[in-house]
């Protein structure tokens, strides 16, 4: 189906679910610290539509959709989009920023249960939401649900946007503490391959490598950043242990050449698992 905002579908069961984090806490300072150039992503979309898995028109799901950072892309390109997210306030912060009578809508629900008839969109868009989903798998198997068959499931990653010094050395003090699965969800995304291969999807490979950008960090914002909880990765590290962490990081970049004021230079990368749903 082209165009139309498929109804939600009645009669789900109501079950408990497992923990997904949840950032109505930093929904106000999400898009601050989470900042692909919208030209690169515009790039990938071209990408993904000289490989046929964003048809012109294609409805588009954007799963864990946040502040609409990947997804509002695409309306600009003409796509009709419905988003989820479990975050009211990152729903909100999405819809503030939809154009005057784009198609697009974003509402508050868990990727684990969709309110969607099966087969009711043309393509899955979704990034940074597996990790922080405990049954992610789940989650996955539900967007393949509401994916018509043919579809494409489009899942869009970044590397190397967050790997600075500071935040290493916050994880390595965590990991030597105990703590070395931090996510509630997936750990790696050769799991998610497997997963979509498990279920019949068809890899279809497009490149991104060199989508790339240049950001400077300095280790001072990354401190604060951590402090101010903006990391889900640390979210459920006991609280007395972040302090110390904290304390220790604070410690280790005092001793830094140029201290808070140290910078560094990062040069993360899209990249992308594509698959097609079996017609």
């Amino acid at each position: 189906m082209h165009g139309a905002l498929p109804e939600p579908a009645g009669g789900i069961a109501v079950r408990p679910l497992p923990p997904t984090s949840d950032f109505t806490p930093i929904a106000a300072r999400y898009d601050a610290t989470r900042d692909v150039p919208p030209v690169l992503l515009h790039r990938a979309f071209d990408r993904f539509a000289a490989a046929g898995l964003l048809p012109p028109g294609a409805l588009v799901l954007d799963a864990g959709c946040g502040t609409g950072q990947m997804s509002l892309p695409l309306v600009e390109r003409g796509h009709p989009v419905i988003g989820f997210d479990v975050s009211a306030a990152m729903v909100g912060i999405a819809r503030s920023k939809v154009p005057a009578g784009a198609r697009a809508e974003y509402r508050t629900a868990d990727a684990r249960r969709l309110p969607l008839a099966d087969a009711s969109v043309d393509v899955v868009v979704v990034s940074k939401l597996f990790q922080h989903v405990a049954g992610w798998e789940d989650a996955c198997r539900e967007l393949l649900r509401v994916l018509r068959p043919g579809g494409s499931f489009v899942h869009i990653a970044e590397r190397g946007a967050f790997g600075n010094p500071v935040r290493r050395y916050f994880a390595a003090m965590a990991e030597g503490m105990g703590f070395a699965d931090r996510f509630l969800g997936m750990r790696s995304r050769a799991d998610l391959v497997a997963l979509l291969a498990a279920a019949g999807a068809i890899a279809a490979p497009v490149a991104l490598d060199d989508l790339a950008w240049r950001k400077a960090v300095r280790y001072g914002d990354v401190w604060q950043e951590i402090r101010e909880r903006l990391f889900a990765e640390f979210w459920y590290l006991p609280e007395a242990i972040y302090r110390q962490i904290l304390a220790d990081t604070a410690d280790w970049i005092e001793a830094q050449p140029a201290g808070f004021d140290s910078v560094v230079e990062l040069t993360p990368r899209l990249d992308a698992d594509c698959a097609r749903k079996p017609a």
